[in-house]
């Protein structure tokens, strides 16, 4: 079985590699988020902590690295269900399969760690130098061996879980679906009652661009504090998430439906836009709101510079890691897409045309989450800028770490689709 896994995980390297790369990077801010949590200076203690805000800022990010790794635990395994049928077929047991899996993500995670501690370690003099230099702390971090055993154990139990899903994906899958990528049985989330109330479509949209562009004028004449301007954006934020649902995808529905485009071209970039946009919703509205708290947060810190730093750290944590989650959500679902291309190519569209196709959907699918995000962030920023609670170098740079790491991901979603596709 051991051997099995070795052998599976060298002939689907690819992937491997992007799931091993996860681990590496989760561990590495792991380790180094913990070195300065743990510090004296901020003290933070699970059982009796010693300040509730770090506490909070560290359980959070715990929280968005195991979602992450089970993204990216999602697209490992899925694309291993063929592999998964044919030992069931040939009289494997699921614990069996969980054994194998378990093998797999394991050794990856053995290797992992240890070259994301290295990176980490290797990085503390770079943040103790930001700390010294731009953010005027007369303390530095040091390494902390409660960190290495804290990551270990988080990143354990991780495994521990995805193990037990990958069983649950095999046992509720018929080995037929396995076999032909059949679309999986999803989980159901269902949504509260109020938002399902029968209300015309008409109020509803007219309600959703109220919710979602209204707090943005709210956070400059009435943010006055940060508090208020964490309101105003939750507001925004269920009000983007019913105008997801209520106007961008109806409208993306009626263009495809009723045709309304000269160009097939665009017309098919729509229908794939709009599935995207279904699928990951839920991960870019993570994405905002993480940061939008992470913003107030660092507001918040402004005069004790190691939780500032905390802060700071979060929020290049977060980004790239729920970067990474997008990434790897789309993955998962452009995988299952070489059917539609080659039904698109049996009714003429050529190579030429699946690949202005394939660039579109990518382009048009961040460039929505950048328009989208940047509409709330950018305005925060400058509202903070012109009250002066942020300067305006440090709002540039937490603007590129929020736009890098997705249009890193954008490139390795582009090259991937390529791959499946063409």
């Amino acid at each position: 079985m051991f051997l099995d896994s070795l052998r599976s995980i060298k002939d689907d390297l690819s992937r491997s590699i992007f799931y091993w790369l996860t681990f590496v990077m989760t561990s590495m801010f792991i380790f180094l988020f913990f070195n300065l949590s743990y510090s004296d200076m901020v003290g933070v203690h699970f059982i009796n902590s010693q300040n509730n805000m770090s506490t909070f800022i560290t359980v959070m990010v715990i929280t968005i690295c195991m979602i992450v790794i089970f993204f990216a635990n999602d697209f490992f395994v899925k694309k291993k269900a063929k592999d998964l049928a044919v030992r069931l077929v040939c009289g494997s047991t699921y614990l069996q399969i969980a054994k194998y899996l378990l093998y797999q993500t394991g050794i990856l995670l053995f290797i992992a760690i240890p070259v994301g501690i290295a990176c980490a370690i290797g990085l503390i003099p770079f943040v103790n130098m930001f700390l010294v230099h731009y953010l005027h702390s007369q303390e530095v971090i040091t390494i902390q061996a409660s960190a290495i055993y804290s990551t270990i154990l988080i990143l354990s139990i991780v495994i521990i879980w995805c193990t037990i899903l990958n069983l649950g994906y095999s046992f509720r899958n018929s080995i037929k679906t396995l076999l032909t990528d059949d679309k999986m049985i999803p989980s159901s989330l269902s949504l509260p009652s109020f938002y399902n109330l029968h209300i015309d479509i008409k109020i509803k949209k007219a309600l959703s661009w109220i919710l979602f562009l209204g707090p943005i004028i709210g956070i400059y004449y009435y943010g006055s504090d940060v508090k208020s301007i964490l309101a105003f954006s939750v507001i925004g934020m269920i009000g983007f998430y019913m105008f997801l649902d209520k106007v961008f995808i109806s409208y993306l529905n009626e263009m495809t439906h009723q045709k309304k485009t000269n160009q097939p071209i665009t017309l098919i970039t729509f229908g794939l836009l709009r599935n995207n946009i279904k699928v990951l919703k839920k991960n870019i509205i993570l994405l905002i709101v993480s940061d939008i708290l992470l913003i107030a947060l660092m507001v918040s810190c402004l005069k004790n510079p190691i939780e500032m730093m905390l802060a700071l750290i979060s929020f290049v944590v977060m980004n790239i890691l729920l970067s990474l989650s997008i990434m790897f959500k789309l993955s998962t679902e452009v995988s299952t897409r070489k059917k539609i291309y080659d039904s698109i190519e049996r009714i003429g569209y050529m190579k030429d045309s699946q690949k202005k196709i394939l660039k579109n959907e990518i382009l048009s699918f961040y460039g929505f989450i950048f328009i989208c995000s940047l509409l709330y962030i950018a305005n925060i920023f400058i509202s903070l800028i012109l009250r002066g609670f942020l300067e305006s170098y440090l709002c540039l740079i937490l603007v590129f770490i929020f736009m890098f790491p997705l249009f890193l991901c954008a490139i390795m979603n582009s090259i991937y689709y390529r791959k499946v596709i063409l």
